[in-house]
């Protein structure tokens, strides 16, 4: 069974909690960058202190799940897709990614339905 980060922008954080919540009620390791409180104001340490975060735990699994609805990742996943490929981990992304450069980075694709399966059978 792989272990993964799960890395998606903030406008799917429902979306992506239920998906690490599905993982995890299957034995999955599965981690984030953390919780996020949407009533919080976002500050340049809080950002600077979610991005080291999501770095540290990308360091500590097999692969990087990049949750892309309508091929949407917004710059903070660029960011992770670009770290995630430097340090040699696979990147898997929900969907085909509208950023070319950030497209160019990626393994290959796995919807979230099949993500389950992706983890125990697939080498990553």
């Amino acid at each position: 069974m792989k272990s993964v980060f799960i890395a998606g922008s903030r406008k799917f954080y429902l979306e992506i909690v239920k998906l690490l919540q599905l993982l995890k009620s299957k034995g999955i390791n599965a981690k984030t960058a953390g919780e996020w409180d949407s009533s919080q104001q976002d500050t340049l340490e809080s950002e600077k202190s979610a991005l080291l975060r999501a770095f540290k735990e990308i360091d500590n699994i097999d692969f990087v799940y990049i949750y892309s609805k309508d091929g949407y990742i917004g710059k903070t996943v660029a960011l992770e897709i670009a770290y995630s490929y430097a340090k040699n981990k696979p990147i898997i992304s929900s969907e085909t990614i509208e950023d070319f450069s950030a497209q160019a980075l990626i393994s290959g694709t796995v919807s979230p339905e099949k993500l389950v399966d992706y983890c125990f059978f697939k080498k990553a």
